[in-house]
């Protein structure tokens, strides 16, 4: 196959960044973009790249790249790591962000997997308060059953006449008379 066709890089979702290098490396592209730090994995394929974090830079970037590492590596440790970038020209800081987000939410990397406990504890909370007002909401309904039921119960019957011939009230008349 010609290798003229196959574009040289790293693939993530649907975006093409460019082959990995050193993290120490200089070489980061003049516009805007998304980088991804990696370490070797030999568990993934066809690239044996594992991604660490997702970052976004350029305009506006609130993001530097000394905390995409959480814990103080030595020399040799980030010898071993690598970076790759995603150009985005004339992109918006809101586009870069929300395809980071996206790559987060696709490979989930080892190093953001703590930045986004807040949107899950966040979740926990709205579904707590969601079941509360189903208890509530519940407990309503069951109270307006029975008040419901309560109105349509039957009333006791008053005691009706014995059928037949009655023998007492009879006695009754012959003892006037």
């Amino acid at each position: 196959m010609n290798s003229y066709l196959i574009p040289s890089g790293i693939r993530f979702n649907d975006y093409m960044f460019s082959e990995p290098r050193r993290l120490l490396e200089p070489g980061r592209p003049k516009c805007g973009g998304l980088l991804v730090i990696l370490a070797t994995d030999p568990s993934w394929a066809p690239k044996p790249f594992q991604p660490l974090c997702f970052r976004e830079f350029g305009n506006n970037s609130q993001e530097t790249l000394p905390d995409c590492t959480p814990m103080r590596l030595t020399r040799t440790g980030l010898d071993s790591l690598f970076v790759s970038y995603l150009p985005m020209p004339f992109s918006s800081t809101e586009q870069r962000c929300a395809i980071r987000n996206q790559l987060v939410w696709a490979y989930n990397p080892v190093f953001q997997t703590s930045r986004y406990p807040a949107v899950q504890n966040e979740l926990a909370y709205k579904l707590d308060e969601l079941e509360k007002k189903h208890e509530d909401q519940t407990m309503q309904l069951r109270l307006l059953l029975t008040s419901i039921n309560r109105l349509f119960e039957p009333q006791p019957a008053p005691p009706r006449r014995p059928i037949g011939f009655l023998t007492e009230p009879v006695s009754m008349v012959e003892n006037e008379r």
